[in-house]
């Protein structure tokens, strides 16, 4: 008759299991920080997809963030949608990506001059057609419009985000494409968070630029709420995200920065630092808005006062 097995077997059994469980509990919490940086660079995952298609069929905006927005409607997704005549463009970059965009040649003839043009660039896991409600007025306003998908998002070819070092290029491929086109001799940007990171990356080392609106930017990545939510390090997200606070002294354009006090992801005291370091002619707005959403608490507000700042800073070529 076999006997029970000697205490020792028992705890060095005991040990062992301990062992394992640690060891496994280990490597879940070590795969977490990766499983969610991954997550965060690349928009164009099925995960994100699932969820924003979800919120989609609900007409529920998937980032509200901060207070004191109404929704983002009417619900456009296209500029036909809003009874505007658009060109569906493909854009290539100087990495060789493909970029789904929309181009909007101006309302009023041209005038002797031509009529200016305005890349919007959204933020990000936003895709191109939530700028849309800014199309309307600046096409009416006698404006060309560009916008597109950055890399990584809505139609686009899929790279993981970079927080505006390479969407740069993208920028500059539309500026190409504008440049083809004969309208790209006057070209102001008009950004929100990524897409404004993307303009201050892309006029650091372009001169194609010539007047920056620069909606709910970070001074620097390292900063952002946002980043210190993850609870992980900024660099881990997403390594290598160049400073706006840095590259900004050296942009001598034309720049108008807005906040909003109920920011959440980049409180507003990033938007004092960034027009501290930025040349003249410079502008701010601050207002009780949250997180990229000046232009749906206050539309006509915001309207006017970027219609006044293009129209004051594009109204002569370059």
């Amino acid at each position: 008759m076999t006997g029970p097995p000697p205490r020792g077997l028992n705890r060095l059994l005991l040990q062992y299991g301990l062992f394992v469980l640690t060891l496994a509990l280990v490597l879940i919490l070590a795969a977490v920080p990766i499983v969610a940086s991954d997550l965060f660079r690349q928009p164009y995952s099925p995960a994100w997809e699932t969820v924003n298609q979800a919120l989609d069929r609900l007409r529920i905006d998937p980032y509200p963030v901060g207070g004191g927005a109404p929704p983002r409607f009417p619900y456009w997704r296209d500029p036909a949608d809003a009874g505007i005549y658009h060109r569906d463009v493909t854009l290539v970059t100087a990495d060789g990506l493909a970029l789904a965009a929309w181009y909007v040649p101006a309302v009023r003839p041209p005038g002797p001059q031509g009529s200016p043009s305005i890349i919007l660039t959204h933020g990000l896991m936003d895709q191109k057609w939530t700028m849309l409600q800014l199309v309307p007025w600046l096409h009416e306003a006698g404006y060309n419009v560009m916008m597109f998908d950055f890399r990584g998002h809505g139609e686009s070819d899929k790279e993981p985000t970079t927080i505006g070092r390479l969407e740069a290029r993208d920028v500059q491929a539309a500026l190409d494409w504008l440049e083809a086109e004969g309208v790209g001799d006057r070209v102001g940007g008009l950004g929100m968070s990524l897409g404004a990171a993307a303009l201050v990356n892309t006029a650091a080392q372009d001169p194609r630029l010539d007047a920056l609106v620069l909606d709910s930017l970070f001074a620097s990545w390292a900063d952002t709420d946002f980043a210190r939510d993850y609870r992980l390090p900024p660099d881990w997200l997403v390594p290598g995200v160049p400073s706006p606070v840095e590259l900004l002294p050296g942009v001598h354009r034309p720049v108008f920065i807005i906040h909003g006090t109920a920011d959440i992801l980049t409180q507003e005291a990033h938007a004092y630092r960034l027009y501290e370091v930025a040349n003249e002619p410079k502008e701010v707005w601050i207002n009780d808005s949250g997180h990229a959403w000046s232009a749906w608490t206050y539309p006509e507000l915001y309207r006017d006062k970027v219609l006044a700042f293009f129209d004051e800073h594009l109204a002569a070529p370059r």
